[in-house]
């Protein structure tokens, strides 16, 4: 992917946020301008699997505008449910979906995810991850800024690394959606702010 499309930021962060964070203190997230659908299912992620889990994703949303904005874990590029509404859980993946048809549309989307499945049959092979194939996946974040534009983030404390289905999954979505409106896919590495980025990233990204 071109990285003039793909930026690599970097972010610094508190240390004494996360470690409110790690111990259930929430409050950076939930007082901040995030949307409610963000703040409602990180906390909820967060509260099931406690530790360091969903900071990088809660950090950078605290600290960014949006209009409108989701967190995601789910399938949407490559799972038929997305496209049907079909067997859907009421809490989060409803309002997901409701987001995708009211932004993306059903027929993009159709699209999108047979774009997605023609990229995978094609390039398996270099989507392998643990021993086993991994299909185009989308980032993180998706949120949509004062200006209607998409932006789309991937977040990444020390020690993460990026893999090829997720850098697969921001070229695709940057390539198909733009004919909807104007799309930004960014990783967003995050660090210690007492620490020197260049030097805790450079063993990915040397």
């Amino acid at each position: 992917m071109d990285a003039d499309l793909l930026k690599n930021k970097f972010m610094p962060y508190p240390d004494y946020l996360l470690e409110r964070w790690k111990n259930g203190d929430y409050s950076m997230l939930t007082r901040s301008n995030a949307s409610n659908y963000i703040k409602e299912i990180l906390v909820h992620k967060a509260k099931t699997r406690p530790g360091k889990r969903f900071f990088g994703e809660a950090y950078i949303a605290s600290r960014i505008d949006m209009v409108q904005g989701w967190y995601n874990s789910f399938k949407w590029l490559t799972a038929d449910k997305w496209v049907t509404g079909d067997g859907l859980e009421p809490r989060f993946e409803k309002p997901f979906h409701v987001a995708l048809m009211q932004h993306i549309g059903k027929e993009l989307l159709y699209n999108l995810q047979a774009k997605a499945a023609a990229f995978y049959n094609e390039y398996k092979e270099k989507c392998m991850e643990g021993g086993q194939h991994k299909k185009p996946v989308a980032p993180d974040l998706w949120v949509i800024d004062k200006n209607g534009n998409f932006i789309f983030i991937e977040s990444k404390l020390p020690g993460d690394s990026i893999k090829p289905h997720q850098i697969a999954g921001m070229a695709l979505i940057k390539k198909h959606l733009e004919i909807r409106t104007q799309v930004a896919v960014s990783i967003i590495n995050l660090y210690p702010e007492n620490l020197d980025p260049e030097n805790l990233f450079t063993e990915f990204y040397s």
